[in-house]
């Protein structure tokens, strides 16, 4: 996604777990991001437990790659059961969790995007309420600084995101993927405290469906 305006430091480490996140549902890391995962390691400690829980996870994924070519071939496969398919597990859009699959959920996300000033970058191929999508937008306005559309965007779709981390962390059935759960349910937590927001009352920006 692309977004063209000043960035700023405020909240730089949010804007890296976006686009971590949104990075490894769009698609599994490579032997080449594996290899940078393993060199750069994970922190030890982080507020809230949920991201401290999600690093752990990752430093147990970590211990176990011996050889990243083989690891990535790992987490394609595990991806690819989660995710894609031909029948995976899990439907990573809002309008899924909204029980509106690819119907007025979508159309609302994609009214957003417009209305932020954001576009879809060529590079995510998925819906634009796919997670990886969305967390992709948040990056940006994380990074741009951009606070009070970030907060606008959360209040009206991150609703979802922290049912769909409690749902990865106890289908993943691999510490990586697990990690990843649980980051996802730590950064939306420290980015509703970060903007003012009450995770508990972020609902959708559209009516659900009653099916």
């Amino acid at each position: 996604m692309t977004r063209t305006t000043d960035t700023t430091d405020e909240t730089t480490e949010i804007a890296d777990l976006y686009a971590f996140l949104s990075s490894v549902l769009a698609d599994p890391p490579d032997e080449a991001a594996v290899e940078r995962l393993v060199a750069e390691g994970f922190p030890r400690e982080a507020s809230p437990q949920a991201l401290s829980n999600g690093y752990r996870q990752l430093r147990t994924w970590r211990a176990d790659v011996d050889d990243p070519s083989d690891a990535a071939d790992e987490l394609k496969r595990v991806h690819t059961r989660l995710f894609v398919g031909p029948r995976p597990r899990m439907q990573i859009h809002e309008s899924w969790y909204a029980d509106d699959y690819l119907g007025e959920p979508l159309a609302a996300v994609k009214r957003s995007y417009r209305d932020l000033g954001i576009r879809p970058s060529e590079q995510l191929r998925e819906e634009a309420d796919h997670a990886a999508v969305e967390l992709a937008a948040l990056e940006i306005l994380a990074r741009d600084g951009a606070d009070e559309l970030r907060r606008a965007f959360l209040a009206a779709h991150g609703w979802w995101l922290p049912q769909l981390a409690t749902d990865i962390q106890e289908m993943a059935d691999h510490p990586f993927y697990c990690g990843v759960g649980w980051l996802i349910e730590g950064t939306v937590e420290a980015d509703t405290y970060l903007l003012g927001l009450d995770p508990d009352d972020l609902e959708p920006g559209y009516a659900l469906s009653s099916s």
